[in-house]
Parts: C-alpha cells; sequence; structure tokens
C-alpha cells in the first residue's frame, strides 16, 4: 500500500450498502471518518518526533469514536423497534469493538506512527467486517418492519 494522504484508505461501494437509507448513509459516514483518520496519520508520518503531534491522531480518534456510539445506539433502536432476534449479539459485538476503541484512546497520545496505522487498518476491517457480515443479517427483518410502518 502507497501512504497518500490524497487518497482514501478505503472506498465506498455499492456492495457495502444494505438497503437501508438511514444506516447506509451511517456506514458512509463511519467510512469517511476512517479515512480522514488515515490522512491525519499520513499527513503526520514525518512529525512524528515534534510534539504534540498525536494530539491531531488523537482528535480524529475521538471524533471517530463519538460517532460510531452514536451510530450503535441508533442501530441498535432501530433493532429493539423491529424485534430483531439478534439484537443482544449485535449489542455484543458493540460493546466489544467500543471497549477495543476506548481502550485505544486512553493510550493513543503515546502512539507511534505504526500503533496509528495498525488502529486505522483495524478499524477499517471491523467496519467493513461488521457491515459485510452481522449487519446484513438484519437486513431482512428491518426491510420488513419498514414496509408495513405507515408512512410519515
Amino acid at each position: 500500500m502507497v501512504l497518500d494522504e490524497n487518497n482514501d484508505f478505503i472506498r465506498w461501494e455499492k456492495k457495502f450498502e444494505l438497503g437501508i437509507p438511514s444506516i447506509d448513509a451511517q456506514h458512509q459516514q463511519l467510512v469517511h471518518l476512517c479515512n480522514d483518520l488515515y490522512q491525519v496519520v499520513v499527513r503526520n508520518k514525518y512529525r512524528a518526533t515534534i510534539p504534540g503531534w498525536q494530539e491531531a491522531l488523537s482528535d480524529a480518534l475521538r471524533e471517530t469514536v463519538n460517532y460510531i456510539k452514536t451510530h450503535f445506539s441508533d442501530e441498535e433502536k432501530l433493532l429493539a423497534a423491529v424485534g430483531y432476534e439478534g439484537l443482544e449479539q449485535q449489542k455484543s459485538q458493540h460493546r466489544g469493538f467500543t471497549a477495543k476503541i476506548t481502550e485505544t484512546l486512553k493510550t493513543f497520545n503515546e502512539a507511534q506512527f505504526q500503533d496509528a496505522m495498525d488502529f486505522v487498518k483495524f478499524l477499517y476491517d471491523w467496519i467493513l467486517q461488521h457491515i459485510a457480515i452481522s449487519d446484513k443479517q438484519y437486513v431482512p427483518a428491518v426491510l420488513e418492519y419498514l414496509k408495513k410502518r405507515p408512512q410519515q
């Protein structure tokens, strides 16, 4: 992989879409935030010796973490409204991921460049795995729910 702050780390593709507009929009925003974090990491690669370079990384990570928490909350509320049987498993995955990123955030101010790149890669893998596998499982239940719900 060529490190380039002008390129995205993740390219959103139609195959990631679930067909649920609100969730797809949030997933696209997660991909955007992951790309922003990647670009901050790459931009700061050669500034690792300058005091405070981790602050930019930490700020980008905090924004990503806050949005992920919002997304998980919204997704879980939708799944609860639908009566999705796999809600507890989904919540468990969300809690595990949130714990991992919260733990990373605690020490991110001391991160080295490779630590930051490893975390961006972890975030990338988790987001795409979660969308492609876990989230695809609830699509039929949500679409059925949305179809039956009166239009507002």
